[in-house]
Formats: structure tokens, C-alpha cells, sequence
């Protein structure tokens, strides 16, 4: 296939601008993959024998094999730690921040590894991910000790990050994958590294593109060198043959250039993006998930070049300056995570370990074929985040407290607004509660949340009031309906007043001006809420829970409203019996 002329577009893309968009992928799509994904990494910590080894493929027992996170060779212990940290990306949940860090600790070990080029996979898809989410500098420390150690395997002479030690058939070897790699120069030149990691990463990218991209667009998988820079031959490891086209290796070009344009703005990179890209869409059968190779007569289906090429074009799409190329980019990305998330390819409801079905790890090795792969998996959540970063993705309820909780920040402080929608999933809770208390505390009891909605036994909703719990009027709740709360909170002032609004009705107030919990801990912000069962796990969920400051006029009314009679605050805070139904004592 030849390149258009500048400013033509090829036929394949006028065809898709023409044709109906396929894709039906939507927000919904990615919740239900969040939550499987939820699950499947629940129970792949639960499998790993220790901290010390990560996941790689799936077996047809059910179980994942695993690599030393010492290995100084193996290039895929960074996925199964990213995985864990988009997943609290998702939720804010502390427990998998906290079996994140577990995974990626180990890995500092490889920070002085000079061995391999893969050091960005092991390296920034684990502590890269720590460090954007939580801003911790040991993260960011390790991270430029690794670039620091990629950068030691950069010839001048060739221009290239030389690729590896292990294949003494090569001499200066530069491989498709380590377009990937170079996101840890890119990000530690940006990041307190020297300014030279840069340029080395940019003359890479240049000569991957000179030597590896073919005129059409499709590539060699590699490309060896001889000392004095010239080309002492190309072809491919992983792929067919030396005039294929291997599309784990293309996908690694589309997200890599992507990456680079990212980071440099240079044109070169847009346009190198757009001819791997071009050639790969051109190139793919109906359901948007190509052959191991784009070459091979050989059939097996690679998930995991899909998943790679989903979450660069999605990138992609939001970098391109041409109208046109943004929405075929993002429209093909659309598809491709409509069949990875379709029973063809997810693994719910098969006895795989993973999130992907038919990944292909070295085909003409016979490693790996038609499995769960961690990085498909891994990049699958990534497009995933990349298509919405704060999916709508509903926290529910957890007998274990630990794993009920999730985080809100420390910057809510004086007063503020809680909103969120609740839908109770059984018809007795038995007492389930959401609680929040300061970013500080870990809930490990009941008596560690300064504010509490209670789902009674008697079937209504109840408010923690000091000592008790009470409420104004009696509001039941009912199976799979969704009742909207609204929550004023002045944390100086350790009040607040909480209406309910049930469905298809006015709201309700349910109590005005309640006492935080009076044993309850310190509390000088709103930063972590715990969604706890008392029955079982997930009888109850929250969804589109936010936490603002009121506008100035709110809080000006806020201010300014009379306090309530003594005898009116003794009776809500003091304890009364339960016939009353005012305020009920609960450890809860």
C-alpha cells in the first residue's frame, strides 16, 4: 500500500468518515469492565505466591505464570503494579494503592539495571503510575535512577538506545518495543534528569523511524548495526518474516510516536504517528483486532496489540491537528474497545485469570498463544481511563472495612456540600453505613467515623447524631431504588444537616444540624468516606458521590441561620429509646 499524497486522504478513511460509526461503546461499557477487571485482580493478589513475582500469561488451569520481579531480563513485572494503580485511580480506594506499592516496591531493585532496555515498561508503567497519583518523591527518586541507567545504553555513534545484551546474534540492535522504553528519558528530562536524556530519545525515535518504518508504513521488528552506524540487517523476532509486518511491533510505533509528539510537539512525530497508524488501520479485518501478524497465513488473533493501539489512538485523537484524522482515529479506538469489551473477547465468565481473551506472546516461538496477557490487559485499562478518566464507577458496600474506603482528598476543609446517589440491593441492610471522617483516619471501627447514614434494621434511613442515631421524618428505603442525598457539613462547627430525596418524590429533610460523633477522632477535612455492609458484601452501592464548596450565597444563608433551642439540641443529641423513633445508641 502506498502513502496518499500530502493533503489526500487515503480511501480507508474517507470510507470510515461515510459509513456509519459501528462502535457502541459507552461509559457503561467501562464500568462493566472496571468492575470485572475489580475482581480479576482481587483474585490474582490473592494467587501470587509473593510480592517477589508478577503475573505474565494465563494458563488453561486457571492460573497465571509469574516472573521474578528481580529478573533482570523479563521486561513485564511493571504490569500487574500499573494495573493496581489504575484501579485505584478509578475509585480511590487505599487497598489498592496499598497492594500497588506492594508490587511495585520489589521493582526497585531494576533501577540500577543496565542489562535491558526495558526499563520503561518495568520501570514507569509501575512507579510512573505511583508517581502521578500520589506525588510521592521515593517514586519519582527510583524513576530517575532508572532513566539514568536506560540512558547508559545509548550509542552515539548510531544514535540508538541499544536494546539488549542477551541475543548475540545482534550487534547494536534497536527493536520496535523500545519506542515504548523511552517515555522514562522523555519523562526524566522533564523531571530534574539532564537535558541530554531528551535528545537521546529523540535521535532514537528518529532512526526507528529512518530504518524500522518502511514507505508504506508497515515495519521490521528490528534493525542491528554495525559499529560505525551503518545497517548490518533487518527483519524480525517475533514476527513472521523479514518482509512482514509484526502488529504487536506496529502497535508499539502508533503508541510510541504518539507518546514522543506528546512530550516534544515536533511535527516529525505527528506525521510518524499517522503513517505506522495508517497502515495498521488500513490493514485490519472487520472486528478491529489484528492477526499476530499482518503478514503470517497463520491465523491467532493478538488482543494485546489491539488493547496497546486502542489506548494510543485514543491519545492520538485528542493530539491530531487535522479535523478529519481526530475522528477516524477516535472512532477506530471506539471500536476496538467495543470488541475487546464484547464476549469475544473478555474473559468474564471463562476460567482465565485475565481481563483478555486470545493474546499471542511469541508465536514462532510457540510461547504464549491464544491467552491472557498482563500488558494487553494492563493497556486495555488504559484506553479504558483514556476514553473517561473519572468513570461514573459505583462503590459498593464492603464488610471488610479496610476495603470499604476510599479517599477525597485534603483540601475540603470548613464547609461543604456532599452529594451522592444511594441504592440499596437488598431488602434489610441490617444497619449498613456510609461514613466519613478526616483524610487522616483509617477506618477500622464504626467509632472512627465522625458521620454516618444508617440503613436501619426497621428498614428506614438514620442520621449519626452525637451519641445516637436520629431522624425527622421516617424515609424506608427500598430494594434497587436510588435515593439522592444532599449533605451541608461545617466542620468547624462539627454539624450537619442531611436531606434525601426518594424517588419521584420532594425532598426530604432527614435531620437539621446533627452532632458529629462525639468520641469520634480529629477532624479537620473531609477526605476519606467508607461504604461498609453489616450483611454482605455489595448490598448496597454509591454512585456519583462529589463533595464541593457552597456558592458564596449558600454559605452566606449557611452562616446566618439562628441557632436551634437547647432543649431542641439536647433532645436530637441525648440517646432515646427505640420506641421513640427519634435517636437510637448503636456502636455503629
Amino acid at each position: 500500500m502506498g502513502l496518499p499524497k500530502p493533503g489526500v486522504k487515503p480511501w480507508w478513511m474517507l470510507a470510515l468518515l461515510v459509513a456509519p460509526v459501528a462502535n457502541a461503546f459507552t461509559d457503561a461499557d467501562a464500568v462493566r469492565v472496571f468492575t470485572f477487571a475489580r475482581s480479576q485482580l482481587a483474585d490474582t493478589v490473592l494467587e501470587m505466591p509473593s510480592v517477589n513475582r508478577s503475573p505474565k500469561a494465563s494458563l488453561s488451569n486457571g492460573t497465571w505464570t509469574t516472573v521474578a520481579n528481580t529478573d533482570k531480563v523479563a521486561w513485564t513485572q511493571g504490569f500487574f503494579p500499573g494495573s493496581m494503580w489504575f484501579m485505584f485511580q478509578v475509585a480511590n480506594e487505599p487497598y489498592w494503592r496499598d497492594r500497588a506499592d506492594m508490587w511495585t516496591r520489589p521493582l526497585e531493585v531494576q533501577k540500577t539495571n543496565t542489562e535491558t532496555h526495558d526499563l520503561g515498561f518495568k520501570m514507569y508503567n509501575s512507579y510512573g503510575n505511583a508517581w502521578r497519583l500520589t506525588g510521592n518523591p521515593y517514586y519519582r527518586d527510583v524513576l530517575l535512577t532508572s532513566a539514568a541507567s536506560l540512558a547508559t545504553r545509548y550509542n552515539s555513534t548510531v544514535g540508538i538506545i541499544d536494546c539488549c545484551d542477551w541475543n548475540s546474534a545482534w550487534n547494536i540492535p534497536l527493536v520496535t518495543d523500545t519506542m515504548m522504553d523511552i517515555e522514562l528519558l522523555l519523562w526524566g528530562a522533564q523531571n530534574g534528569g539532564p537535558a541530554i536524556w531528551r535528545t537521546m530519545a529523540v535521535n532514537h525515535a528518529l532512526r526507528t523511524l529512518q530504518d524500522a518504518v518502511r514507505p508504506n508504513g508497515s515495519s521490521f521488528h528490528y534493525v542491528d548495526y554495525n559499529n560505525n552506524g551503518t545497517i548490518r540487517s533487518r527483519g524480525t523476532f517475533q514476527g513472521y518474516s523479514a518482509s512482514s509486518t509484526w502488529a504487536r511491533g506496529q502497535a508499539w510505533l502508533i503508541y510510541g510516536y504518539t507518546m514522543v509528539y506528546r512530550y516534544t510537539q515536533d511535527a516529525r512525530f505527528l506525521t510518524a504517528a499517522r503513517r505506522v497508524t495508517d497502515y495498521y488501520l488500513a490493514n485490519l479485518p472487520a472486528d478491529r483486532v489484528p492477526n499476530w501478524d499482518f503478514n503470517a497465513p497463520s491465523q491467532s488473533k493478538d488482543s494485546s496489540a489491539a488493547a496497546a493501539v486502542a489506548s494510543a489512538l485514543l491519545e492520538l485523537s485528542t493530539l491530531e491537528t487535522d479535523a478529519t484524522r481526530r475522528t477516524t482515529y477516535r472512532n477506530a479506538a471506539l471500536a476496538m474497545l467495543d470488541s475487546l469489551a464484547s464476549p469475544a473477547y473478555l474473559a468474564q465468565g471463562t476460567n482465565s485469570p485475565g481481563l483478555l481473551l486470545h493474546g499471542v506472546g511469541n508465536y514462532p516461538a510457540g510461547q504464549e498463544i491464544n491467552v491472557s496477557l498482563i500488558y494487553g490487559d494492563y493497556y486495555f485499562l488504559e484506553a479504558l481511563l483514556r476514553f473517561n478518566p473519572r468513570p461514573n464507577y459505583p462503590w459498593y458496600s464492603k464488610l471488610d472495612l479496610p476495603r470499604s474506603q476510599h479517599l477525597l482528598g485534603t483540601t475540603n476543609t470548613g464547609t461543604r456540600i456532599v452529594e451522592f446517589d444511594l441504592t440499596p440491593l437488598a431488602d434489610n441492610l441490617g444497619g449498613g453505613v456510609v461514613g466519613w471522617t478526616d483524610s487522616s483516619t483509617e477506618v477500622t471501627a464504626f467509632s472512627r467515623l465522625n458521620m454516618a447514614l444508617r440503613m436501619s434494621e426497621d428498614g428506614i434511613f438514620q442520621v449519626r447524631n452525637g451519641a445516637g442515631y436520629s431522624w425527622i421524618r421516617r424515609v424506608p428505603y427500598v430494594r434497587n431504588q436510588t435515593y439522592h442525598f444532599r449533605m451541608n457539613v461545617d466542620l468547624l462547627a462539627k454539624r450537619y444537616t442531611v436531606w434525601v430525596t426518594p424517588p419521584g418524590a420532594a425532598e426530604v429533610l432527614l435531620v437539621d444540624r446533627a452532632a458529629f460523633r462525639a468520641d469520634g477522632p480529629p477532624i479537620d477535612d473531609l477526605g476519606r468516606v467508607a461504604v461498609i455492609s453489616t450483611v454482605t458484601d455489595s448490598d448496597f452501592r454509591v454512585n456519583n458521590h462529589r463533595v464541593y464548596a457552597p456558592t458564596a450565597s449558600v454559605a452566606a444563608a449557611m452562616e446566618k441561620r439562628p441557632p436551634l433551642p437547647e432543649a431542641l439540641w439536647k433532645q436530637l443529641d441525648a440517646p432515646a429509646p427505640a420506641s421513640t423513633g427519634r435517636a437510637v445508641p448503636s456502636e455503629r
